[in-house]
């Protein structure tokens, strides 16, 4: 395993949205909608483990808008998890490393240990929005605001909270959890 020391470039979620151009009101906005319930809370509130969230992304990408503020509300329920995101497009070089039948994707959503080792990932976007933007013949603008649309959908915001939480999870089970 490599370590991934591109971790130490990259900012904290706030500062993020400090320096951001694009989609900054709509990811505070879906920060302060996505409900988590109380199996959610304890399912996060009981990481065992340091478990570092790297986020390769960027301001002007829809899905990254539209599941970061979900990754950085659930560390806010865990003392053991920190999130960062690093830029993709200043970062291309280390993005490549992430491909998806050879295209990039964003975001990438990397899983760490404490050492920067990875643990697992995730990229893209949820498996309920591959599939509503696969099912239909849509130009890349209507592709675009189809996916503004839907991640402003409460359901699509629990199925991004779902699968990033079994991979936070299985991340837990990988360093030990009891």
């Amino acid at each position: 395993m490599t370590e991934i020391s591109e971790w130490n470039e990259a900012i904290e979620y706030e500062k993020f949205l400090e320096t951001a151009r694009e989609h900054v009101e709509l990811m505070k906005a879906r920060y302060d909608d996505i409900m988590l319930d109380e199996q959610d809370e304890d399912l996060l509130s009981s990481i065992q483990h340091d478990i570092k969230i790297l986020v390769i992304g960027t301001d002007r990408c829809n899905d990254t808008a539209g599941n970061l503020p979900v990754i950085a509300r659930m560390a806010s329920y865990s003392p053991h998890v920190e999130v960062r995101v690093l830029d993709s497009d200043k970062h291309a070089r280390f993005h490549q490393n992430y491909r998806i039948n050879g295209k990039r994707k964003t975001p990438v959503v990397l899983f760490l240990s404490t050492e920067l080792m990875e643990l697992c990932r995730w990229a893209e976007r949820p498996n309920a929005v591959y599939q509503i933007i696969n099912e239909k013949d849509l130009s890349l603008d209507e592709k675009r605001e189809e996916l503004r649309q839907l991640y402003s959908d409460s359901e699509i915001l629990r199925q991004s909270l779902g699968e990033l939480s079994d991979l936070l999870l299985r991340a837990d089970l990988i360093l030990g959890r009891s």
